[in-house]
């Protein structure tokens, strides 16, 4: 991952985890930060990613990144009962280019929440690195799934006790993470749907 933030490193370790562990014919899901290992006695399920999802589509590069003032406005305010910190955003070089992407945190008592929200440019950059590795299974500690967010693929993973994760690609350029923990599956889905996917689908 080009984002060295510990909210976009943790999931994409928990990914490569839980991806080394069906090769190895493990059945333990990715564990939560900091929690003990445990073995699940159930058998995981996996299945390859969706045709069609991925992030080539368009040559790499072939339009130029919003600036990621632009995707800050696109961040939701916080829902009823949570506090949202101040947005951040950033832009990188690749190649002979660049993408933007920003971020917001999210707190209530103790569960955290955070919005990221990445332009690629169509470049395999940021989330879009590990999208086409990703692989449906559930174990007693947790699942990776497929869905469709407002008609866009996404990937849900859930982690024991309370930590949760969704990615949704746009147009196959843009990325949309939402990472919670000590939160509920609808709190999960309350930021999932707070975003305006429409709105990013038409930024060129």
């Amino acid at each position: 991952m080009r984002i060295l933030s510990p909210k976009t490193i943790f999931p994409a370790l928990l990914v490569v985890l839980g991806i080394c562990l069906l090769a190895a014919g493990c059945t333990s899901a990715p564990p939560d930060e900091g929690a003990q290992q445990t073995t699940p006695v159930t058998t995981a399920v996996a299945t390859t990613p969706a045709a069609g999802a991925g992030a080539s589509g368009a040559a790499q590069g072939s339009v130029s990144a919003v600036p990621f003032a632009t995707l800050i406005s696109y961040l939701p305010g916080a829902p009823a009962g949570w506090t949202a910190g101040e947005p951040v955003g950033a832009t990188w070089t690749v190649e002979d280019g660049q993408w933007t992407w920003a971020s917001r945190d999210y707190t209530k008592g103790d569960a955290t929440a955070a919005i990221l929200i990445q332009d690629s440019a169509y470049y395999d950059v940021g989330y879009w690195e590990s999208w086409d590795s990703l692989v449906s299974f559930e174990t007693t500690e947790g699942y990776y799934k497929q869905g469709r967010v407002s008609g866009h693929p996404s990937w849900e993973f859930f982690s024991k006790p309370a930590s949760y994760g969704t990615w949704i690609g746009v147009n196959e350029r843009f990325m949309v993470y939402v990472s919670l923990d000590d939160g509920s599956k609808q709190d999960l889905d309350a930021f999932v749907n707070a975003v305006n996917y429409g709105g990013l689908a038409n930024l060129k």
